[in-house]
């Protein structure tokens, strides 16, 4: 009975520990994804250092730009057909963005180059603009609240001219003073503001629009207005419920008072389009699965990279450790073949049972040679011997001659039949050099004759 409930303890015990583990590998992936999650949250500091250089623009228009940020390709787009065609005037422009199929707020931009301009070059500000606002709407509206609070405190929107500052429910709203007549001011967002409280984060900072012209004290800087004569007044801040509202810009050619465009019967909302996203990656996971993307998000492809960082890396090292095997073992043969070279020459001193065989056919050849030798040095004699004959006993006659070469062939056959074949080449050579003796001896013989008969002709 003991045995099995201390079986049935520590069956008990070991199922427990196993549905922690399970725990705790379960909660690691959401606790990551919540830590990439915070670290693609923008803090405050981060907002208003973004917001600074465009936070005092009129309510209309910052309403466009916080739209438009979130479709930054057709932003890049739109600035290139207003640089190929800045001869033409703003409604001929608008005509050809029509057939582009771009966001309102995008064609809305169309007007205003310079702003223009700094979105699409700027592409990274851009983005990080749009994915904020994407991210938190209300978090952003707030942040732009936060800065208008800071200039005001500085005394800096007094000296708006051209702009009309009002308090709606402690909200400060900036809007046109003449009707379908919008000014973009320009101002340095490190002076406006008065004391910057974001020490490490400075706000953005834009070089002056050309062409503006500003008050010798006063923090803002004019052009000349643009004329409105198109759908432009559609979207405006419903700033007590933190969000931005918008009606059908077709129906929006005149001006529209932002009280109006919040209370309309047709406003709402305004949600973000994807297909004008053009395929551009959004920063969070979350965003991304609110608007359905099936592109992977910059955060989830931030966190691809550094796995792959990790996975080079751990190669590299995997590689290096492989080097290092390589060179050992490399080594290790060098010295297992360097110890075998010394071995055989230490060994080639003493004679082997190959040593002696080759002796001995070395002996062989040696005596095959000798006898070839010797073979050749009696031919040589006989021929020798032969030739003093001939000498001696020389031939009175043409037939004497002729049984003398006679049997001179038959010893030279019989000697071709006996010897090798080096032997005849010599013998070939010893009855060249007898024929020349005898052909030179005939010829001294009958001159010899003629010399006699000469004399014996002139003793008559």
């Amino acid at each position: 009975m003991n045995t099995l409930k201390s079986r049935l303890q520590s069956s008990r015990f070991t199922t427990f520990i196993s549905y922690l583990i399970l725990l705790i590998a379960s909660s690691i992936p959401v606790a990551n994804a919540q830590t990439v999650e915070e670290q693609v949250q923008f803090s405050e500091a981060e907002l208003e250092q973004m917001l600074a250089p465009i936070a005092l623009y009129p309510d209309s228009l910052l309403t466009h730009i916080l739209i438009a940020t979130t479709y930054p390709l057709e932003l890049v787009q739109a600035n290139r057909l207003v640089n190929k065609n800045k001869l033409l005037p703003t409604a001929q422009l608008m005509e050809k963005a029509q057939k582009k199929d771009w966001d309102p707020s995008v064609t809305a931009l169309l007007a205003f180059p310079n702003v223009l301009e700094k979105l699409s070059s700027d592409l990274s500000w851009t983005q990080d603009l749009g994915d904020a606002f994407l991210q938190d709407e209300a978090q952003m509206l707030a942040s732009i609240q936060s800065l208008r609070a800071q200039a005001d405190e500085a005394n800096s929107l007094a000296n708006m001219e051209n702009m009309s500052v009002t308090r709606v429910n402690k909200q400060i709203v900036i809007e046109p003073v003449q009707k379908e007549i919008v000014y973009v001011p320009y101002y340095d967002p490190r002076t406006v503001y008065g004391h910057w409280r974001w020490y490490n984060n400075p706000p953005v900072y834009w070089a002056p629009y050309p062409y503006y012209v500003g008050r010798p004290h006063g923090h803002f800087y004019w052009n000349s207005g643009v004329h409105i004569s198109f759908n432009f007044f559609f979207s405006a801040f419903h700033w007590s419920n933190h969000r931005v509202v918008v009606i059908d810009h077709r129906h929006s050619h005149h001006y529209r008072h932002r009280g109006r465009i919040v209370t309309s019967h047709g406003s709402q909302k305004w949600h973000h389009k994807p297909h004008h996203r053009r395929g551009v990656a959004y920063r969070s996971t979350h965003v991304k699965q609110r608007y359905n993307s099936h592109r992977p998000s910059i955060a989830h492809s931030k966190q691809l990279r550094h796995a792959e960082r990790n996975s080079l890396a751990q190669s590299r090292k995997h590689k290096s450790r492989h080097d290092k095997t390589l060179k050992h073992y490399n080594k290790q043969v060098k010295q297992h073949r360097e110890q075998r070279f010394t071995s055989k020459l230490h060994n080639s001193h003493k004679p082997s049972h190959y040593d002696r065989e080759k002796r001995h056919d070395t002996a062989s050849t040696h005596n095959r040679v000798k006898s070839q030798l010797l073979s050749r040095e009696r031919t040589q004699r006989e021929v020798k011997k032969s030739q003093t004959q001939r000498s001696i006993h020389q031939p009175k006659s043409q037939q004497a001659q002729r049984s003398m070469d006679k049997q001179q062939r038959q010893s030279t056959q019989r000697m071709r039949t006996q010897q090798p074949k080096q032997a005849r080449q010599s013998t070939q050579r010893a009855q060249k050099s007898t024929q020349q003796r005898v052909h030179r001896s005939t010829q001294q013989r009958s001159q010899h004759k003629g010399h006699g008969q000469r004399q014996n002709r002139s003793r008559d």
